[in-house]
């Protein structure tokens, strides 16, 4: 497909895409979707499940199916595992990227997997998207859902002994920030 044929299409399409932005990210999710069903992805996960304590104490099975985090080590329910490409950040933004998105996301072999948590996979992603370390992106996570809720960051300065909490959600969520990354300056 050439540049001239896709703004045709989306000349003839209007009503559906309105942008190629938004052609895009259709053709994203459908790819996306195709490896949902991927038989290297399901295999993969076949091949690398174990059984682990159920984690669910009220749970009537002693073990249920799950994993090994590749990214925290971490006993994971099959339920919350994903298999995550090793290389990530996957662009699909214009024409010429399609091949190479097909490519990497479809055209894997068991060497470019790894079992991951639903959480450390979105931490992982963040890491790529914002050239950053698996830690930092984590640490940036925790700040993002702890200043959703005002509550939450009064409770959190509070932890870190702050006598005067500022009186402004602004201030007070700056406040977290800094005290939040001078905490974790290593990472």
């Amino acid at each position: 497909m050439t540049d001239e044929t896709l703004r045709k299409m989306l000349s003839e399409m209007s009503h559906v895409w309105k942008t190629e932005s938004a052609f895009m990210s259709w053709l994203r999710g459908g790819i996306r979707r195709m490896w949902s069903k991927h038989p290297v992805r399901i295999e993969f996960m076949k091949q690398n499940r174990i059984r682990i304590p159920n984690p669910n104490k009220n749970g009537k099975a002693k073990e249920v199916w799950g994993g090994v985090c590749a990214l925290t080590g971490e006993l994971t329910p099959q339920t919350s595992l994903e298999v995550d490409h090793k290389k990530g950040n996957h662009s699909l933004r214009s024409i010429n990227d399609i091949q190479s998105f097909v490519e990497s996301i479809l055209l894997v072999t068991f060497d470019d997997l790894q079992l991951v948590s639903k959480d450390a996979h979105k931490i992982k992603s963040y890491a790529e998207k914002y050239n950053m370390t698996f830690e930092q992106a984590r640490l940036e996570k925790e700040i993002i859902a702890i200043c959703k809720d005002n509550k939450k960051v009064v409770d959190k300065l509070i932890e870190f002994n702050v006598e005067l909490i500022p009186k402004t959600i602004k201030a007070r969520k700056e406040l977290l920030v800094k005290l939040m990354r001078e905490q974790h300056k290593g990472v």
